[in-house]
């Protein structure tokens, strides 16, 4: 099952300093796409959880693009080896540790708006387009801060 799949958004290498002026951006993104079938809920709970831990896919220059919150998936020499540098960048996949902004749960708006400043420093390449948040729920991996992977198109 995937998690705010309805929502469309291109991530852009812009920070929101305020979450009013992003929810702007948002809703006037969904109207523009979808019209009348727009159906952004910003106050919608989606993880009833306060902390939640993001992976993605991105291109970096180097472990400085790496933000305190995050941390790299895999062996950190061989994604830096310069074998798989392209372009002086190095694709990488980082788990990002999020809080809830009020301590309980999130909302839609609370996340898509640390969904994009957490990547506004990253180069996602051609795949900007959000589509989705997916629970990692497996036996092997039980704790109490659920994990997502998040998906994004070209």
């Amino acid at each position: 099952m995937s998690l705010l799949s309805n929502i469309l958004w291109a991530f852009q290498r812009k920070e929101y300093a305020d979450i009013t002026d992003f929810n702007t951006a948002i809703e006037s993104y969904q109207k523009l796409i979808l019209k009348e079938r727009a159906s952004w809920n910003p106050d919608e709970i989606v993880i009833h959880a306060p902390q939640a831990d993001i992976c993605y896919e991105a291109w970096i220059k180097g472990k400085e693009d790496i933000a305190g919150n995050e941390t790299l998936i895999g062996d950190e020499e061989e994604a830096f080896h310069e074998d798989n540098s392209d372009y002086g960048m190095f694709q990488v996949d980082l788990c990002a540790a999020l809080k809830a902004r009020n301590g309980s749960h999130f909302t839609a708006l609370d996340l898509m708006f640390q969904l994009q400043n957490q990547v506004s420093n990253k180069e996602l390449g051609d795949h900007i387009f959000f589509e989705g948040l997916t629970l990692k729920d497996t036996e092997e991996y039980k704790t109490d801060i659920p994990l997502y992977f998040m998906y994004c198109g070209s």
